[in-house]
C-alpha cells in the first residue's frame, strides 16, 4: 500500500514531533466501523498531544482505515464485527494489528417434561 504525498508529509510531521509510533483502537459491528481512538507515542510510550500532531493524525485517518480493512482477514465492520488495536511504527513504517473477531452462535434446545400430565390432550 503506497503512501500519497499528503500522507508522507503527515508522517514527516509526526517524526519531526518525536512521535515514534501511533496506536489506534477500533471497533465495528452491524454495518458501522470506526477508529475509536488514535494516540501518538514517543520512544518512552508517552502520549504526545499538540494541534500539529492532531492535524497530522487527522490527515492519516483514511490511510489507517485502509490499512485495517486491507489487513484484517475478517469483516470487522459488518454483522457481528470485530475490534482491536493496531500499532503503526513510524521509524520503519511497519504495523501490527491485534484483532478480535466477534462470532454469533445459535443453539436450539428441545426436551420433554417428566411427570404426570395435568393437562389432558
Amino acid at each position: 500500500m503506497s503512501l500519497k504525498i499528503k500522507e508522507r508529509m503527515s508522517i514527516a510531521t509526526l517524526r519531526d514531533s518525536n512521535v515514534h509510533r501511533v496506536q489506534m483502537y477500533y471497533s465495528g459491528g452491524g454495518d458501522d466501523g470506526c477508529i475509536d481512538n488514535i494516540d501518538a507515542m514517543d520512544h518512552a510510550d508517552d502520549i504526545i498531544n499538540s494541534e500539529q500532531i492532531k492535524k497530522a493524525l487527522d490527515n492519516l485517518e483514511d490511510y489507517f482505515y485502509e490499512l485495517l480493512s486491507n489487513n484484517i482477514e475478517h469483516d470487522w465492520i459488518n454483522n457481528e464485527g470485530g475490534n482491536g488495536n493496531a500499532d503503526f511504527n513510524l521509524t520503519d513504517l511497519s504495523f501490527k494489528i491485534n484483532h478480535y473477531q466477534n462470532f454469533q452462535e445459535n443453539y436450539e434446545y428441545e426436551n420433554q417434561i417428566d411427570g404426570p400430565s395435568v393437562i389432558t390432550l
